[in-house]
């Protein structure tokens, strides 16, 4: 008797829950009780659904070779580029070698090619080793060209390389002349400190004190005491702006110049270096 009595409740429970499903769902607040509700499940099934699709796309032939590909390609890719780079640098060199080989020939003297093998990371600008040395001929005090223009002077000579200070370090000394006005002095680098503008460069010292020097008078060797030859450009003269003579009078003695190069100092690769002729067996 009591289970015939539930069989007859089941009929009207379904009734009832008929009526709230249909009541739920013609009602806004009903829909979002609804959606609520079942959210959780729905998500559920979304993510069940995408890692079933990630897994069928994972065992279809190819996907690991398409993938293996690609990586390929990227690695090819950085490859190329770091060539390129590497093409771009060693054409810049040849020019820069090229450039060097052409240097006039000067009487009595022959230059020995060398390349910068390395730099002193602190005085970058100021000393550097190249590679050459006695057995090539070179001598300490010999003049170092970069097309052309002396750029320093060698300090240390060994088998095969040698030291190079430049003409921007306090170790480099030797005798210069202004070639429009004629007089001699001595160069001498500045190293860290900065001149005329906060210009790092060199100075030539023991001038005539009556000189008058315009800015931008050109600085070449003088030649004398036979360590280089005569004549080579090294830099020109700077002055205040407010100066038109560009010579500053030391102690009342002598007249004292600011220079600076005739070019940059830290990005070349290759040198000449000036040696007399006699010091260099002849074929």
């Amino acid at each position: 008797m009591p289970l015939r009595r539930k069989n007859q409740f089941k009929p009207l429970v379904l009734a009832v829950l008929v009526i709230i499903v249909a009541a739920l769902a013609l009602t806004m607040s009903g829909r979002r009780f609804s959606s609520a509700m079942l959210a959780p499940f729905v998500g559920v099934a979304d993510w069940a659904a995408e890692g079933l699709g990630q897994s069928v796309r994972m065992l279809q032939p190819g996907h690991h070779a398409r993938k293996d590909q690609l990586h390929s390609l990227e690695t090819r890719i950085a490859e190329l580029e770091t060539t390129l780079a590497m093409t771009e640098d060693l054409r810049r060199q040849n020019a820069e070698l090229r450039q060097a080989a052409d240097l006039p020939p000067v009487p009595d003297w022959r230059g020995v090619l060398a390349e910068v093998i390395s730099r002193d990371p602190e005085r970058w600008n100021e000393r550097m080793t190249i590679g050459a040395g006695t057995e090539e001929g070179l001598v300490i005090g010999a003049v170092v060209l970069v097309d052309g223009q002396v750029v320093g002077r060698v300090l240390h000579t060994y088998r095969h390389t040698a030291e190079v200070v430049t003409i921007l370090s306090e170790e480099c000394r030797f005798g210069v002349r202004l070639e429009k006005v004629g007089a001699t002095g001595i160069l001498r680098g500045t190293g860290a400190r900065r001149g005329v503008d906060g210009q790092t460069g060199f100075r030539v010292d023991f001038l005539p004190k009556e000189l008058v020097v315009s800015p931008g008078e050109d600085i070449v060797t003088s030649g004398l005491g036979g360590w280089m030859p005569d004549g080579l450009p090294v830099g020109r003269a700077i002055a205040d702006q407010t100066s038109e003579n560009a010579l500053k009078i030391i102690d009342a003695a002598y007249g004292q110049l600011q220079c600076v190069p005739c070019k940059p100092l830290g990005g070349f690769h290759f040198v000449i270096v000036m040696v007399p002729r006699y010091s260099i067996m002849d074929e």
